[in-house]
């Protein structure tokens, strides 16, 4: 049984997971079943969507955005837009953090604010966030 009901799920972790990445895609591809069978929800947000479709877009690949878009609607995923509540969570996030990116301070603030118990991504500067759980794919 996990102990969260809902979890924010960075751009990373879609990454690995569609590009069936050697290292990571199998943990995430894990990961997502198991909460999957233990009912919790996941959310993300549309700053996912864009940094998600940079890459297939510059290489001409609209089926990886086909795919991450089926993706979503299996796993019951709206991306939230961000408001000014977010943006200004964000900001404080960044005054008390300093070094944190204005798009990292956006996603970590849509998950405070979507009452996300946990953040799912790879990036290791994020573990000092102390306002949400932040998780590596790693487990660490």
């Amino acid at each position: 049984m996990t102990d969260f009901n809902k979890i924010f799920i960075d751009t990373s972790p879609f990454i690995y997971l569609l590009e069936d990445h050697e290292t990571y895609g199998d943990l995430v591809a894990n990961f997502i079943q198991n909460c999957t069978k233990n009912g919790v929800l996941f959310t993300t947000s549309v700053i996912t969507y864009e940094e998600f479709c940079v890459k297939p877009y510059e290489l001409g690949r609209t089926e990886v955005i086909k795919a991450f878009e089926q993706l979503l609607r299996e796993l019951d995923i709206i991306p939230q837009e961000i408001t000014l509540l977010v943006a200004d969570t964000a900001a404080k996030l960044r005054s008390k953090y300093h070094g944190l990116r204005s798009m990292d301070a956006l996603q970590i603030s849509t998950a405070i604010h979507t009452q996300c118990d946990k953040f799912i991504t790879n990036d290791k500067r994020l573990k000092q966030i102390q306002e949400i759980e932040v998780i590596l794919i790693t487990g660490h």
